[in-house]
């Protein structure tokens, strides 16, 4: 049960040790100008190897459905839907689920985009057992990672693919073994990290410019940091801390060919490495600023 491109390619990992004999992932939903149907990553991968696939809107509502595939387990990872007990009772060896943090810390739906835009160092990958709470069932393995400097949320989860696909065939062959140890989390260290939207996404330039950066590289590929100009949002996707500049927030303290777009903070100013006009592709803070005379604007 997953939807993403992570899932997918976590799926795809274990494609050579397990049998897979169903595909659970998010219905399909209408996207663009044209409202073309838009397929989940797992969907797609799925099709592509002839897997069948189960798209309900409610997975719980679908027990017997389920129960005719005769699976052996239920792995999770990204999928997007709350469980009932109905669904972990489902299969002999219950459910489990890939997530990409080291339980208890960072429960819930974006692990990875909180860990970036704390400014964690390290990171990592739990394989638990599910129950009805919050990721909080017990823990059968974990691998730790590094999270490498000015990497963004997405980078991160593209790294932590191999790493998740090691931890789940581990635990998927300590289960069928009967020597999996289901150790219990520790809830008094347990930190949530709560589901990302795009209400949260405005810079707000009285932040410290190292809070902004790991803000910008947090909410990259989504939902995208941004700021306003002429009624416009402007996504941020990368930038970089100016940790010896200091002046009014929101100001626009260069912005040319030469240095590029350089915008005070809190503390210390963020030079706006690439950005994205409204219609427009990705393009450099100098190519932004090339023809556009922003010095001493105040920016929303």
């Amino acid at each position: 049960m997953g939807s993403p491109k992570f899932a997918a390619d976590v799926l795809s990992g274990i494609l050579d040790k397990h049998q897979v004999v169903c595909v659970v992932t998010q219905p399909d939903t209408l996207a663009g100008r044209g409202h073309q149907i838009h397929m989940s990553a797992v969907k797609e991968f799925a099709i592509e190897h002839k897997i069948p696939v189960l798209q309900p809107t409610k997975i719980s509502n679908e027990v017997q459905l389920l129960s005719e595939y005769q699976a052996d387990i239920i792995v999770t990872c990204a999928f997007g839907q709350i469980l009932k007990q109905s669904i972990l009772d489902a299969t002999p060896n219950g459910v489990i689920n890939v997530h990409g943090s080291l339980l208890p810390h960072y429960r819930g739906a974006a692990p990875v985009q909180w860990a970036v835009i704390n400014g964690d160092k390290t990171t990592g990958v739990t394989i638990l057992k599910t129950e009805l709470g919050l990721d909080s069932g017990p823990i059968i393995y974990s691998l730790p990672m590094k999270i490498s400097s000015g990497a963004t949320a997405g980078e991160v989860l593209q790294a932590m693919t191999p790493i998740a696909i090691q931890a789940l065939l581990y635990a998927l062959k300590q289960i069928e073994q009967g020597t999996a140890q289901f150790v219990p989390q520790d809830n008094n260290l347990a930190t949530i990290a709560p589901m990302l939207n795009k209400n949260m996404a405005k810079i707000d330039w009285r932040r410290n410019v190292t809070d902004l950066v790991n803000f910008v590289r947090g909410l990259n590929p989504w939902p995208m940091a941004y700021f306003i100009l002429n009624n416009e949002p402007i996504k941020v996707y990368r930038a970089t801390a100016l940790n010896d500049v200091q002046t009014e927030p929101g100001l626009v303290v260069r912005c040319d060919a030469r240095n590029g777009l350089i915008v005070g903070c809190g503390e210390g100013a963020l030079q706006i490495d690439e950005l994205q006009i409204p219609g427009k592709k990705v393009m450099s803070g100098r190519d932004f600023c090339n023809g556009r005379n922003l010095l001493s604007m105040v920016l929303e």
